[in-house]
């Protein structure tokens, strides 16, 4: 029978610092690519700093802005004190039939909301998303489709740097390995501590972000 799962595909890594300006700068030194800083998000207290990983994928710096109210589900990236790979996200053109095809295998995810950044430029970037609910396995992803009008942040950013691996390790390890088969994506998981470990082919070779790194 024909899989009728809505398209899914790796989007991006959101990598934790405390403090954006060092983020930068160490994201650098190890691998020669420099981040450029993307905008802010007004709703949520945070600011970032993109690379793009090639086609239709790259990483994320993101850390608290300054003197901003940020939002609770983000609070921990000020504990960041180096660059810690966080969260990452899967996209889809169907958001909202993904999220129905979620909950339906009893899974817990939030409706589907709009999303904006403001970039350096005074732009605004659209994005729909929905985040899975604190029942959901540890290390899962988050959903996203972007806006039509807007152009794919891996085509606006810094290149050089592209994914070479990445690895997921999670206390529910066989729930999550499930969630991902409901979406139709496949991922190295192991048991273990919540953990994201992210490998990147770099000019200056290779480099591992998280893990025991």
């Amino acid at each position: 029978m024909p899989d009728t799962r809505p398209r899914v595909w790796l989007d991006h890594f959101v990598v934790g610092i405390d403090d954006l300006e060092a983020g930068i700068e160490t994201f650098e030194t190890l691998t020669g690519v420099r981040p450029l800083k993307a905008g802010e998000h007004p709703a949520l207290g945070t600011h970032n700093a993109l690379v793009s990983l090639g086609p239709n994928r790259y990483l994320e710096l993101l850390a608290p802005r300054p003197g901003a109210s940020v939002d609770p589900r983000f609070r921990y990236v000020s504990g960041c004190q180096q660059l810690t790979p966080v969260l990452w996200a899967l996209a889809t053109d169907e958001v909202d039939e993904l999220q129905r095809r979620v909950t339906s295998a009893g899974f817990h995810a939030d409706t589907p909301a709009p999303g904006s950044r403001v970039t350096s430029d005074g732009d605004t970037v659209r994005w729909t998303m929905f985040w899975m609910q604190s029942e959901a396995p540890p290390n899962s992803p988050f959903f996203t489709s972007w806006d039509a009008a807007t152009r794919h942040p891996s085509t606006t950013t810094p290149t050089g740097c592209s994914l070479q691996s990445f690895e997921l390790s999670s206390p529910s390890s066989e729930a999550l390995v499930r969630l991902l088969d409901t979406v139709g994506f496949t991922a190295r998981v192991a048991a273990g501590p919540r953990r994201l470990t992210v490998s990147l082919d770099t000019p200056n070779g290779t480099v591992v972000l998280g893990g025991n790194s």
